[in-house]
């Protein structure tokens, strides 16, 4: 079952994904610079890297980081793998399971995007800075 979620994601290849984990092809502006904000987050992290397998009924966990769902799957909501971790946690981006997911820290498992190309150390600290405002909607 497994192979099988892993196959339908591209098994982590990195296919179709540039150095920097984003769509080839997606221009170099997908709505102006990332910003701290979950409107800037959605467009450019979420929406083109994680929803290609984090969508639909057959979302990993169930969590789907599509534009219509995201916020409401992750912000104040407990992690279904650690579910003493909320998947983001307003204030707190070191107790968040999605910082803790795109850094690759081993006690929640395989880091994402699964298989790579991760997200580079600036694009995390944009999360990590909106988290850390409280990361609102």
């Amino acid at each position: 079952m497994i192979v099988a979620l892993v196959d339908a994601c591209g098994g982590g290849s990195g296919e179709g994904l540039d150095a920097n984990g984003r769509p080839i092809g997606e221009g170099a502006d997908p709505g102006g610079p990332l910003l701290p904000n979950y409107t800037s987050i959605q467009s450019h992290v979420f929406t083109p890297i994680c929803a290609a397998c984090h969508a639909g009924g057959s979302a990993p966990q169930g969590l789907r980081l599509d534009a219509g769902n995201a916020y409401a799957m992750t912000v104040g909501v407990s992690s279904a793998e650690v579910s003493s971790l909320k998947r983001i946690a307003p204030g707190d981006p070191d107790n968040s399971y999605l910082i803790q997911k795109i850094e690759g820290h081993a006690a929640v498992g395989a880091r994402m995007p699964f298989g790579g190309p991760y997200l580079d150390d600036a694009t995390i600290a944009v999360i990590r800075q909106w988290i850390a405002e409280g990361a609102a909607p």
